[in-house]
């Protein structure tokens, strides 16, 4: 649909000649009461005869719903609406393109679903500690799991012992009875937005365009905020995600001086004392930290840092530390200690122990009614992603304070 035909079409309906300002004024003084308050699609504002394609009457209250059921916008006075809803995904290619081109120099800017897919698999890119969890769906704001922390024994009983008793011990040949302990995790979603306002002229004319720009833009913002409270969030209303520096209690551990091979066995079998069975125990740390971690050796003089290919890392896509996964995170505190040049490192059974809730992944939104953008010839970008973390078991993670920057 082009901008004629989006006039002609809007004459139809209304019956008037119209230009741009006049287009302009229409929607500022006529609808802005009227939509506020009720649907678009349930305020009669007249009908016309029906066009092809388009139902039974094609009053301008109509056509507004059209546009608010295919996800182009909402009323004045309205918050930013989502632009890749699925109505708009089941459209034809060539409609899609029609809708997409022909508001776009009116104040909105249409997002196609296959860019919102894009952005959803970049987000990874900069979470590192996302990318280790586990991801679990969510269909509401929070999820809650049954937990047993434990409390049962086994016993061995003689043959042909009464086990119904509960009234005598192991010495007289009966079976204590065991109580086991139930818990709860809960995960909650969490909002986490970044909003961006651009003009309609750069939207038209930038090459490449503005809108593919702002989409990596988007997912490495909002990965990196993402990743950044599940290793420092403070857990509070505007931090609200706990991250590990606030969880991890029992295996607070700090390094000696000087740094050796020593803290970093610590830290990982600290782990493995609590989660034998883990797969492995990935190791995060800054880049400074990976420096320092490359000039440790191991008790027969090796060193233990290995790159992808190195000897006991073939095959390996990852560099490892004593054989496990390091994962380099830029958003690990590396500014700690008296002298600001310390910085730390994590290691857990994070495949198994800790959980990323997603209830809604990156989806961008935006609206070609919302004031003060449309009077200011503006489109406003809202990326938002719900998205939630826990550990089932703090004791499976182990922290390293006081590793050397320099």
């Amino acid at each position: 649909m082009t901008d004629n035909e989006l006039v002609a079409l809007l004459e139809e309906a209304t019956g008037s000649a119209l230009n741009e300002q006049a287009i302009k004024t229409l929607i500022d003084q006529r609808l802005s009461g009227a939509l506020s308050a009720v649907q678009a699609r349930r305020v009669s504002l007249g009908a016309q005869p029906a066009a092809k394609g388009l139902g039974s009457s094609r009053g301008f209250s109509h056509f507004l719903g059209e546009v608010r059921r295919c996800g182009l916008g909402q009323a004045p006075g309205s918050e930013l609406v989502r632009v890749a809803g699925a109505e708009h995904r089941q459209l034809a290619p060539q409609k899609a393109k029609d809708l997409r081109e022909g508001l776009t120099s009116a104040g909105g800017y249409l997002v196609a679903a296959e860019q919102a897919g894009e952005v959803l698999s970049l987000v990874n890119n900069f979470s590192a500690v996302k990318a280790l969890c586990r991801e679990v769906p969510m269909r509401s704001h929070q999820i809650t799991f049954p937990t047993v922390s434990g409390g049962l024994t086994a016993y061995w009983v003689p043959e042909a012992s009464d086990t119904a008793s509960v009234d005598f011990d192991q010495a007289d040949g009966h079976k204590p009875r065991s109580e086991a302990a139930f818990g709860q995790l809960a995960i909650t979603a969490q909002v986490l937005a970044v909003k961006v306002v651009v003009s309609n002229q750069l939207l038209d004319d930038s090459d490449p365009g503005v809108d593919q720009v702002l989409m990596n833009l988007f997912a490495e913002t909002i990965g990196q905020a993402f990743d950044l409270a599940c290793l420092r969030g403070a857990g509070t209303a505007l931090d609200p995600i706990s991250g590990l520096d606030a969880r991890i209690v029992t295996n607070a551990l700090s390094a000696g001086s000087p740094f050796g091979f020593d803290d970093l066995a610590e830290l990982i079998f600290k782990v493995y004392e609590n989660a034998p069975h883990a797969a492995s125990v990935p190791v995060l740390g800054h880049p400074k930290a990976e420096k320092a971690l490359m000039k440790l050796k191991d008790g027969q003089g090796d060193y233990i840092y290995r790159q992808p290919g190195q000897p006991r890392a073939e095959g390996q896509s990852q560099p490892t530390v004593w054989g496990e996964p390091f994962l380099r995170d830029p958003n690990i505190a590396a500014n700690l200690g008296a002298g600001a040049n310390e910085t730390r490192l994590y290691a857990g059974d994070f495949a198994a122990s800790a959980f990323v809730g997603a209830r809604q992944g990156l989806a961008v939104k935006t609206n070609p009614w919302a004031e003060p953008y449309f009077s200011y010839n503006q489109t406003c970008f809202l990326a938002e992603a719900r998205l939630g973390f826990a550990l089932s078991d703090e004791k499976r993670f182990a922290m390293l304070s006081g590793v050397p920057t320099a």
